[in-house]
């Protein structure tokens, strides 16, 4: 839903309900309208991670300004079972698969001996770039906790439309902890890899997408 380039501009106005994603897929990652906070998506259940830490499953009234999603279908699978830091997992992930050239769906499983993730707080007209929305997040803090890496890994000819390279989320096994992940590592666990080769992208039709001023290729 949407392009990278519009988020990183300030374009955060909901433009899809989540009751129309979900029939997308089961599975992802992406945002709010008006930026406030992570969405995670595992398993068909949407969860919406606020800067101030509360986490609650998503209204189908609720829309988004970017979003990715898929149903999950785990086609590779990796098993941990030492201290793994996350440049080395996703190092070891790149290792089996098939190609850079394609797009991986990508959950991770276990428990963390140490993870920290974001949220960015609700954002308000007139919309600041996300360069600077990032200032205000909030950084949170675990250790020895269990959840899962909600995420993909998209090729570098997608650059302006999604994030290059890895992107993760997570929620907890209690569903009491999540956000946009930063940096971890896992003690244990297992990488679940789905191999995509679509990528279908939903434009928003509202004035300030129409407008934007998006780079050319």
């Amino acid at each position: 839903m949407s392009t990278l380039d519009a988020l990183l501009q300030g374009i955060y106005q909901g433009a899809l309900s989540y009751h129309d994603l979900e029939q997308h897929g089961d599975f992802g990652v992406g945002t709010f309208d008006s930026l406030d906070g992570e969405m995670v998506a595992l398993d068909g259940r949407f969860y919406q991670v606020r800067s101030d830490g509360t986490i609650n499953r998503v209204r189908g009234d609720a829309t988004t300004p970017f979003a990715a999603v898929t149903t999950f279908q785990a086609d590779l699978r990796l098993i941990i079972n030492q201290p793994t830091p996350l440049a080395q997992l996703t190092a070891l992930i790149d290792q089996i698969l098939p190609s850079a050239n394609f797009f991986y769906a990508v959950k991770v499983h276990g428990r963390f001996l140490d993870l920290t993730t974001r949220s960015v707080p609700k954002q308000y007209v007139p919309y600041p770039p996300l360069a600077i929305a990032i200032f205000q997040q909030t950084l949170f803090p675990y250790s020895n906790i269990a959840g899962t890496l909600v995420g993909f890994r998209s090729p570098a000819f997608v650059k302006g439309i999604n994030q290059v390279g890895y992107h993760f989320h997570f929620i907890s096994d209690d569903e009491k902890a999540g956000g946009h992940a930063l940096s971890y590592t896992l003690s244990q666990g297992t990488v679940d890899i789905g191999v995509l080769r679509k990528n279908s992208v939903l434009l928003p039709d509202h004035p300030a997408f129409r407008a934007a001023p998006l780079p050319l290729p």
